[in-house]
């Protein structure tokens, strides 16, 4: 896919994200109650079948994530994915910050199923806001297992290609590994690259003016 845009279309999204991920981040401080910033995205495409190799699963004892389905002029799946404990961790920030007692096995995958909602709703919302797109959502889905078995549960084939970031959730108190995942049917690459050649017109408009 990553041949299909050109590099100014691959910087543009780049920018997209990173200023989609600042946005989650300032979501992620107000759950776990302390300043939260990301690191710079680093970014790739692939199809399904060559994540293993390009991204180094099979380190990974397990992954933790949260997936929701979204529709627009392009439409596919976002994943917010946790390697091993993270995502554990970042429940339990999220308990302390909120006074909660709670055990963690218990309110474990739903408080983590918010957690992926409201960073993924925080994500989209600027990725729709900066490409003057119009998405819908499904409910958040959470999704456990090894690699690339969590994407196979969401049905795609494996011809499938994924838009693939990576980013460091950087805490006071923690360092945290997450990853997003963008899953998109060949027939939704071009609706992205034609949201992202919006986003360069506006900007093209805004320099003119």
């Amino acid at each position: 896919m990553s041949g299909q845009l050109s590099p100014l279309q691959h910087d543009a999204l780049c920018e997209i994200f990173n200023i989609s991920v600042g946005r989650a981040a300032a979501a992620m401080s107000g759950l776990v109650g302390e300043e939260v910033s990301l690191s710079v995205p680093a970014m790739r495409f692939c199809a399904i079948e060559e994540l293993n190799d390009r991204v180094g699963w099979a380190q990974w004892r397990h992954v933790d994530a949260v997936a929701q389905h979204f529709t627009g002029s392009f439409d596919g799946d976002a994943l917010l994915m946790f390697a091993d404990d993270d995502g554990e961790e970042v429940v339990r920030l999220m308990l302390a910050a909120l006074n909660r007692t709670d055990d963690i096995d218990t309110l474990g995958s739903d408080a983590l199923a918010e957690v992926g909602n409201v960073l993924l709703n925080a994500c989209m919302s600027a990725l729709a806001d900066i490409m003057a797109e119009d998405f819908s959502y499904s409910l958040p889905h959470l999704c456990s297992g090894r690699g690339v078995d969590v994407l196979a549960q969401r049905g795609v084939e494996p011809h499938c290609q994924v838009l693939f970031l990576h980013i460091q959730f950087l805490l006071e108190s923690k360092r945290i590994e997450g990853y997003l995942a963008f899953l998109l049917g060949l027939s939704s690459v071009d609706g992205l690259r034609n949201g992202v050649d919006r986003f360069l017109g506006h900007l093209g408009a805004s320099v003119n003016h």
